[in-house]
């Protein structure tokens, strides 16, 4: 028989599948941790558009803002809501007065939730899950967050948006925990940005457009039709190919 038509024996199969895995991770990685700078000043990526995206739309003012020192996190500004169309803030805004009341003024600024305790540390992940978890978004032109259709989790804290790879260890507890509901919701969600935006970004965030993480939406759809039934994994057959 000649050997290139002899079926690969599984420890090579493996060895390619590893190689091969290896290799989309590190060219994910590669491009997750780029330079962010078309995310803080530069010009925005295409797909950011219908977005509002507070660098392109509130020019100067957006500039005095992170620059000023006034939020100890860079974060808490691009977070913030607009309580009226960016261009008329912008307007509106006159360097020569308070900076701080004015921003006040015109947005909503995001507050940090706290989180409570609990005996145990079961007890605990169980009371946070409904702590953490964020409805279907309502469309907004004056947002940062690119709305999804479906009910999701957030890490907490600084971060109110949903994130790519750390929802998969996010299933995790969602599936021990017995919520294959909420875990089949946001593969909903992965499968509407790739469809959307044309791909998972870092997070559901305008600032985030123009980079991803690694590739786990395969390995969310396999855990969830691990804990459910294979045939579950099919729905998403369009978005995982479209993704690779």
């Amino acid at each position: 028989m000649n050997r290139r038509s002899e079926p690969m024996q599984p420890r090579r199969l493996r060895a390619r599948w590893t190689l091969f895995a290896g290799l989309v991770v590190a060219i994910a990685l590669a491009a997750g941790c780029q330079s962010s700078a078309t995310t803080q000043g530069g010009q925005p990526p295409e797909s950011a558009a219908r977005y509002y995206y507070p660098s392109r739309d509130l020019g100067a003012l957006f500039q005095d803002v992170q620059l000023s020192g006034m939020f100890p996190d860079s974060k808490t500004f691009v977070d913030a809501q607009p309580l009226e169309p960016p261009a008329e803030i912008v307007a509106l805004y006159d360097p020569s007065r308070d900076l701080a009341t004015f921003v006040r003024r015109h947005f909503e600024v995001p507050q940090t939730e706290s989180e409570g305790n609990r005996e145990t540390m079961e007890g605990h992940i169980r009371w946070l899950w409904p702590v953490l978890t964020r409805a279907p978004d309502v469309a907004s032109a004056a947002s940062t967050l690119i709305e999804l259709p479906e009910a999701y989790v957030v890490p907490g804290g600084r971060f109110r948006e949903v994130y790519y790879w750390d929802t998969y260890f996010t299933m995790l507890g969602l599936i021990q925990s017995g919520r294959p509901d909420l875990a089949r919701d946001m593969l909903d969600n992965f499968a509407y940005l790739v469809r959307t935006v044309g791909h998972v970004p870092n997070g559901n965030r305008t600032y985030y457009l123009s980079r991803s993480q690694p590739p786990f939406f395969a390995a969310m759809v396999g855990l969830y039709a691990g804990a459910t039934d294979a045939a579950q994994a099919v729905p998403y057959l369009d978005a995982l190919e479209a993704e690779h």
